[in-house]
């Protein structure tokens, strides 16, 4: 990969642009080797509601501690409708997540929790190129009764993930990801990149087990 394909969208302010990956992570390819049936049950239910556009189905399943931090439901519909048409103005359109799914569920202080990496491969206005990224995304469970939830920790310090969830403080550290930018290459080029990415994450996954 050469650095001068390497850009960040200018027409999309990049905060929104992780927001909305923080709301509406699709998951069209969803690996049946994930551990825990009832999280890939969960994975499943965000695919449809994405697909459809079912903004409250998304919502449903996003961490409520990302919900109350956005100004409470009302507010976080609001602007996940504004992030949605952003993207759609300036064609721009995930169309493929692929998970990294070899990653155990731990838990601590009654939480349950598992790190995802994805690559995401996102159609642009430019018919011929495609935009390849990388993000992280943390599963939550908050105790035996409650479902799995959502959290992308893209653009996060471990400060930011402590104050967001203060039983983690201490206790478990981000682990490493690729470096956040968006690669552009020609259609015939994605499965090439998405898998030397995707050989990336499992090296650096496998290094600091």
């Amino acid at each position: 990969m050469q650095n001068n394909n390497w850009f960040q969208f200018k027409k999309i302010r990049p905060k929104r642009i992780f927001l909305l990956i923080t709301l509406l992570t699709i998951f069209h390819h969803i690996s049946s080797a994930q551990k825990d049936p009832q999280l890939r049950e969960a994975l499943s239910i965000m695919t449809k509601a994405s697909i459809s556009g079912d903004i409250e189905g998304i919502l449903s399943q996003t961490s409520p501690r990302i919900i109350e931090s956005m100004g409470g439901i009302d507010q976080a519909t609001k602007l996940t409708k504004e992030l949605y048409s952003s993207l759609i103005k300036y064609g721009v359109k995930i169309d493929s997540v692929i998970n990294y799914v070899d990653m155990d569920v731990s838990k601590i202080n009654g939480i349950a929790y598992c790190f995802i990496p994805q690559v995401l491969v996102m159609s642009m206005s430019e018919k011929d190129n495609m935009a390849i990224t990388s993000a992280n995304l943390l599963a939550l469970k908050e105790d035996e009764t409650k479902k799995w939830t959502f959290f992308n920790f893209n653009k996060m310090n471990q400060e930011k993930i402590n104050m967001f969830i203060p039983e983690f403080n201490g206790k478990i550290s981000l682990p490493p990801g690729l470096e956040k930018k968006t690669l552009v290459v020609k259609k015939e080029e994605v499965a090439k990149t998405v898998d030397q990415l995707m050989k990336l994450i499992d090296e650096s996954v496998k290094k600091h087990k």
